[in-house]
């Protein structure tokens, strides 16, 4: 094979795929090679949205250039109604598989089952790479003008991304913030099994030191230890890190407020349950029905401190109040999130601030380039996290291609 090429790029997911495209459009007769340790490429990419593929959000930002990208390598999208992004046959797959066959119609170098085991740059040779074949168990090095590390995070290792780029970037001197799972559930340290498998919606809050931090409505669901649901996994990007991104103690000034009755204000839903409240015949745990599911409303009132099968005819002025405090602020007390196994994407990463925003090349290796998860970026639920992979995966290859950047 080739042992010497102008730009290589490690890892064949959304970001590496889209950079090595962009440079064989912009310069046709570049050596470009992407080594990928998995036997498939864009692995994770094709498991993406429940195999779906939520590509982009309308509101994201360079939205024009990463559709124009799809529609030039043959991608149709549709929109839905809350702005998210899908290829039009909601197949996550056919994604992959056209970035895979533009980038081998460019002449783009493929190797599978490729696992680069180090980088290094030299000041007169530009980088060298280390390879093993996972086939044959082979060893062998390759040469490259300028280098894209685009190995994805730490979360759904299955997929190829176990966090080899960040070694490689701390060996090139490069700062990594501190790693967490991103986008997961949130466990809850009290006993919540009884609501397994409850779902609402709802209104969400975490609040840190009695602050409000985060706070969004959506579909919650409840799990044997923990929470779930998109607004939830959107609130695990938010809670606090810990040095080197343990959780341990760092939740100890945290609460989770869920208001179950959002569209009612405090004094309407007071109001509410003290006219239900006259009905006769009904007893405490019907009285929440039609409010919430009958699990939910049980763990309700004995918060309250109300049996379930007393009549409301029983129920006080101070009870009626207690209950709509419950529902409109039910407090749980964090202790964790959900493991790499779980989470969508991951928090923290190379550090933005030693990479130009403009090109995604390094500020401190000259020719090296950084693009997608690898990069300390992490955005909610509904397209966003891979609209990044595009975007810096497009910035990366045009750069790589200009001329007189090291003369690709």
């Amino acid at each position: 094979m080739e042992r010497y090429f102008d730009v290589a790029i490690v890892g064949a997911g959304p970001s590496g795929l889209t950079a090595a495209i962009t440079v064989k459009l912009a310069k046709p007769k570049a050596k470009v090679i992407v080594l990928e340790k998995k036997d498939v490429p864009a692995k994770k990419l094709s498991a993406s949205g429940n195999g779906r593929g939520n590509l982009s959000n309308k509101c994201c930002e360079d939205l024009e250039q990463v559709l124009s990208f799809f529609s030039e390598s043959g991608i149709a999208v549709r929109t839905d109604e809350e702005g998210r992004i899908y290829p039009y046959s909601e197949e996550a797959a056919s994604v992959s598989e056209a970035l895979v066959r533009r980038a081998a119609g460019l002449g783009v170098e493929l190797f599978i089952n490729s696992e680069v085991k180090g980088v290094e740059a030299d000041s007169k040779s530009g980088f060298r790479i280390f390879v093993c074949d996972n086939e044959t168990l082979s060893n062998y090095q390759i040469e490259a003008e300028k280098v894209l590390i685009a190995t994805g995070g730490k979360s759904f290792a299955v997929y190829g991304s176990s966090g080899d780029g960040y070694n490689f970037a701390k060996k090139l001197g490069h700062s990594v913030t501190p790693l967490v799972p991103a986008l997961t559930g949130i466990e809850i340290e009290e006993d919540i099994s009884k609501l397994k498998g409850v779902r609402v919606k709802a209104s969400v809050s975490f609040f840190e030191k009695e602050k409000l931090v985060f706070r969004e409505e959506g579909e919650v669901q409840f799990r044997e230890d923990s929470l779930s649901g998109i607004c939830i996994m959107n609130m695990s990007s938010r809670m606090p890190v810990g040095r080197f991104g343990a959780d341990k103690n760092i939740f100890d000034n945290c609460i989770i407020s869920i208001d179950f009755v959002p569209d009612y204000e405090y004094r309407e839903l007071l109001e509410f349950l003290t006219v239900k409240g006259r009905m006769a015949q009904i007893t405490a745990v019907d009285f929440l029905t039609t409010l919430v599911k009958k699990p939910l409303a049980a763990e309700l009132l004995k918060r309250a401190g109300i049996e379930s099968e007393c009549s409301v005819c029983g129920l006080n002025e101070a009870w009626i109040k207690r209950l709509a405090k419950e529902l409109k602020d039910f407090r749980l007390k964090p202790c964790g999130r959900k493991g790499w196994k779980e989470a969508q994407v991951t928090k923290g990463g190379v550090s933005l601030s030693e990479i130009c925003s403009c090109t995604m090349e390094s500020l401190i290796v000259h020719g090296l380039y950084f693009a997608g998860e690898v990069l300390d970026y992490d955005g909610p639920c509904g397209g966003y996290n891979l609209n990044n992979a595009w975007v810096t995966g497009i910035k990366a290859g045009r750069a790589m291609a200009e001329e007189g950047n090291n003369d690709v």
